[in-house]
Parts: C-alpha cells; structure tokens; sequence
C-alpha cells in the first residue's frame, strides 16, 4: 500500500532528522515534508475508489443472492401449481415444495447475511486503516508545529 510507504517516509524523514541539543525535538526539510504529505493526499482518492468499489461489489452480490432467490422462489411455485390434485401424493408434493421453498429462503437469507458480514469486514478494515493513516498525519502535523 502506497500511502503507508509513504508514512514510513516520513518517519524515517524525522528519525533521521538532526537533533537539537538536550531535547527531543529535530530539525527537518520543510520541502521534503510538505512534498510526502502532498503524494499522500494524491493517494487517498485511490482508497476512496477501493471503498466504493467494495460497496459496489457488496451490492453486486447481494442483488446476486436475491436474483438466485427469486428464481428458486418462482422454481417452487411453478411446482406447486402442477400440484393440484387433493390426494396423497400432491399433499406430499406440498409439503415438499413448501419445504423448498423455505430452505430456498432461508438460503437467499444467509447469502445475504454472508454478503452484508463481507462487506462490513472489509468496509471496517479500510475504515481503520484510513483511521490509522489520519491518526500518524495528526500526529506528524502536531510534530511540525511544535517545531516552529
């Protein structure tokens, strides 16, 4: 990931930054730090657009599992209006067509839930990668301004 090459640039910017004498504080390429900061600001769109690429394949496969859904869904119905005799054998086939129809459900409904759970794990990682490359800009920020 760029945006990260980039942050340990900075760190090793400020790691090998002179030092002032009995403090802690370093001095530092203005220029070369601005110039950092700057391509990490020409990256984060590129994440932006992964996490709307995410959300779009989220949608993708949800639309997927609804689709699979219904044509099954339609499948069952189609059997049942086969079925229509009142004997033995079409209560079976009722019964088992209703149960197809359940688990046919209750399939689209966990391919939803797995699609909804994927999509949060992944939108979750980004948000905390994003949160943790903000988090070191802040606090390189807070750096340079205590050098002034």
């Amino acid at each position: 990931m760029e945006i990260l090459n980039l942050l340990e640039r900075i760190e090793d910017i400020v790691e090998e930054a002179s030092k002032f004498p009995l403090s802690n504080k370093v001095m530092i390429d203005k220029d070369e730090m601005l110039d950092v900061i700057n391509e990490i600001r020409l990256k984060l769109p590129d994440e932006i657009n992964r996490a709307s690429w995410v959300a779009k394949e989220r949608q993708r496969i949800l639309n997927e599992a609804q689709t699979e859904a219904d044509e099954l869904i339609e499948k069952v119905q189609d059997q049942q209006k086969y079925l229509i005799e009142d004997n033995e054998i079409t209560k079976q086939a009722q019964k088992y067509a209703n149960q197809i129809l359940q688990d046919a459900e209750r399939k689209a409904n966990d391919m939803k839930i797995g699609a909804y759970n994927y999509s949060d794990e992944i939108l979750s990682k980004l948000q905390g990668k994003i949160n943790e490359i903000n988090n070191i800009i802040e606090q390189n920020r807070e750096v340079l301004k205590n050098m002034e």
